[in-house]
């Protein structure tokens, strides 16, 4: 019985989120960004601290400016709303439960920043639904929202950022070092959750989970038994390099690590939804050098 409560608790916040959303936004083309700030202790943050970090997180000349709050009593939470400076409504809302079905707790093997670590998501008790729903829909905004995120693990009693559109969970000290440290970098490490494994001829397969909030295709990277931690940097940089340029490589094009590697790309099923086509490319041996992709 209690874990129906907080699905159903969890179900009327996102109503709220999406019906506040969509009256002030319901002319217009919108994209929605949710994440969620896993809290040690059920607090909801001053808005005018979450508006502060932002300040000294986003890209110069970014702001965010509190509404107000309120509370819902079917769904016993608080909201906050904020307007951002660039466009879009941001809503804050406190779920006083830990989410559901271990989802989140989960979601931490997806996560890069556990790969290697050792880290473990503590218990949570409480969590924040972060959301924007802005009118573009482009890249520069995704980043954004990934600053105002870091800004409120920064100001509250956060111990994981569950992004669930990578299904991945990450250390919040992770999240906000990659945040505040990227120098104009995109941060594709906390929107992208990662799957590896091992392929019956021995070569490790990574693909990556998440590519559709960016409306681009997941890869499917694969590596000689040979390959050293540097595939990692080798996968990050071809998912950037994607996320940049926009819009899926053809069937046949190339991508390199160098200026003259020419690896073919492929659209495959994905191992884990066959109905899904993913982009594959396979390295070749015996060495994995670290080079921009072209």
């Amino acid at each position: 019985m209690r874990n129906k409560r907080a699905v159903l608790a969890f179900c009327l916040v996102c109503f709220v989120v999406n019906e506040a959303q969509a009256d002030v936004l319901a002319t217009k083309e919108k994209a929605n960004h949710l994440a969620f700030v896993l809290l040690s202790e059920a607090r909801v943050p001053k808005g005018e601290k979450i508006a502060s970090a932002f300040a000294s997180i986003a890209p110069k000349g970014q702001r965010l400016s509190l509404r107000g709050s309120k509370t819902d009593k079917a769904a016993q939470t608080d909201i906050l709303e904020f307007d951002l400076s660039s466009g879009g409504l941001v809503l804050i809302a406190l779920m006083p439960v830990a989410v559901p079905n271990r989802e989140a707790d989960d979601a931490v093997q997806f996560s890069v920043s556990a790969m290697g670590t050792g880290w473990k998501l503590p218990v949570h008790k409480a969590h924040l639904v972060v959301s924007l729903r802005d009118v573009d829909g482009t890249l520069e905004t995704l980043t954004q929202f990934t600053s105002l995120v870091a800004a409120v693990t920064e100001v509250s009693p956060a111990v994981g950022i569950y992004w669930g559109a990578a299904g991945a969970t990450h250390d919040p000290k992770f999240f906000v070092s990659i945040v505040r440290e990227g120098e104009g970098a995109l941060p594709i490490m906390l929107w992208i959750g990662l799957s590896v494994a091992r392929e019956k001829d021995g070569r490790r397969s990574l693909l990556s989970r998440g590519m559709k909030q960016l409306n681009l295709p997941d890869l499917l990277l694969l590596a000689p038994k040979s390959a050293g931690t540097e595939v990692l940097t080798t996968f990050w940089d071809f998912l950037n390099y994607l996320a940049e340029f926009g819009k899926p490589l053809p069937e046949g094009d190339t991508i390199g690590r160098s200026e003259t590697e020419r690896l073919p790309v492929h659209y495959v099923p994905s191992p884990i939804d066959p109905s899904i086509k993913v982009w594959r490319v396979e390295l070749d041996p015996p060495t994995i050098l670290r080079a921009p992709p072209r």
